[in-house]
Formats: structure tokens, sequence, C-alpha cells
């Protein structure tokens, strides 16, 4: 992101410095330009098609939208149905579904993964979602697409209705912040994600116990990349652009899938890290 806000200025200050300069110095500066320009146009910006950037309340209703509300990144997808998702700058947010057959996930949070993140969260409203968790991917794009270890989807679940992590395999139960989790693994062959339709692996953690609504809540991310590195389940990068579809986010999400009624969950988001 640095790089990306700083590149038209970087721009400027190179064409500046560059009219006193020696041609071998010129060179130089134009190819440090380049190079500029080549990690601007790898940046979050190859998302522009659908990436939108908000400065105040915004309703998200079309299939598959990514972007920024203030200095929070959203995604919000869906295959199907209806569903709409809701977000302030502060990171207050809601998810509004109707029953059907479809799948929906979204949410606020951040353009890319950081093992150090430290999430701070908090629901008031949960009238039925599948499940609430933080949900991100990492990406290798050096790792034969053969492994599925090149892309894995994670989960560290908060509250659910339905257990995706059921017919995973068993990693090992951990405790963080308190709370118990256990960690599993599945694979999924040829399904979507942000870098197309493949085979990858996801990772979960599964607390003990669902967390309760209401109260604040920390999620200490490091915890988990370490259990999970600990079941011999390791990350890939969590902060590139690699990928042809989405950026490697890290969202605080809601997940329906094929509700059966109508259903809201609220709630709000932040960086609990200690400052």
């Amino acid at each position: 992101m640095k790089i990306y806000f700083g590149f038209k200025t970087t721009l400027l200050l190179a064409a500046i410095s560059m009219a006193g300069c020696t041609t071998e110095q010129k060179a130089a500066e134009t190819a440090a330009m380049n190079s500029a320009a080549q990690v601007q146009a790898s940046g979050i910006e190859k998302f522009k098609a659908y990436t939108q950037k908000f400065t105040g309340n915004t309703t998200i209703t079309q299939n598959h939208a990514t972007g920024h509300v203030g200095n929070l990144f959203f995604t919000h997808w869906k295959d199907g149905g209806a569903a709409s998702l809701t977000m302030s700058t502060d990171g207050s947010f809601s998810v509004g579904w109707q029953g059907g057959g479809y799948n929906y996930v979204g949410g606020p949070g951040w353009h890319y993964g950081d093992k150090n993140r430290v999430i701070g969260y908090r629901f008031n409203e949960d009238s039925g979602a599948s499940y609430i968790t933080l949900y991100g991917w990492g990406f290798d794009k050096n790792m034969p697409t053969s492994n599925p270890a090149h892309l894995v989807e994670y989960y560290i679940l908060q509250r659910w209705t339905y257990d995706p992590s059921k017919d995973g395999v068993y990693g090992k139960t951990f405790v963080s912040n308190g709370t118990e989790y256990s960690t599993y693994r599945s694979i999924r062959e040829q399904k979507p994600s942000i870098n197309g339709p493949t085979t990858f692996y996801q990772y979960w953690s599964k607390p003990k116990t669902q967390m309760p609504l209401g109260q604040d809540h920390k999620i200490i991310f490091a915890d988990h990349v370490k259990a999970w590195a600990e079941s011999g389940w390791i990350l890939p990068d969590m902060n590139n652009f690699n990928a042809s579809d989405d950026p490697t986010y890290q969202v605080m999400a809601v997940e329906v899938f094929n509700p059966p009624k109508d259903g809201t969950a609220s709630g709000k988001v932040w960086d609990a890290a200690a400052k």
C-alpha cells in the first residue's frame, strides 16, 4: 500500500532529479521509475475492475465486490440469491440475507493477512449465520498448482449453525486468549477461489464453545498460525497480489449457505494489537 499510494510522488521527484543528471544517472533513474511502475501495476490496482473506495456508509448488493470503506478493506461474494453488506468507516457492519439456495460470504477487514495481527470484534446480532469467522487466504505463485498447499483458505470460527470443519482431518487442540480451539484441515477440489477454480486446502480453528454475542473478543492470529504449523500445515504468503481474482485478504466474515430463512448479523471489527 505504501508503494502504491506513493507512486505518483515517486515519479514526480524522480523527474525533477533527472533534470540535472548525467546520461548515466538519467538511465539509472529511468530504470528505477520503470521498476516502480512494475510494482504499482502488480499492486492492488490490479483488481480495479471491481475494487471500489468509499468514504462514508456504504451498502453493497452486487454478486462480487471488493474495495475499501475508509481504511478497512471488504469482500462481498455470492453465487446467487439476495444478500447485502452495509459498512461504516469505523468498522461497524451488518449482513442481511434472504432465504434461498445460494452461498454468501462477506465482511470488513484488511486486504492482506498479517500473522501478528490481533483482531478485535463484537457481534451484537446473529439470527442464524452458517458461521461467523476470521477468514482469509494465503497464496504461493511459485508452488505448482498440483500441490493443494499452494493456496490456503483459512477460518477461525467464532459462531456457527453448521460445522464446516466436521469432515476435516484433526490436527491438535490448543488454547488462545483463554479459549480452547481444535485445528482441522480439509481439501477443496476444483472449486472457486481467489485464483480461479482450483484445488486447495482449507485450515480451520474451531473453539470448544461458541463466542457469545454482545461482548468484545480478540483473535490472536499468531497462535492459530503456530497451531496449524504444529499440525504440519503451513500457510503460504498472506500479503501479495499474485492471484488472478482477489488479493490475499483477511476479514471478519459472515457466511450463509443455503439459508432456510431471512436473517441478519451485525457487529464491528478493529485492529486490537497494542500500539
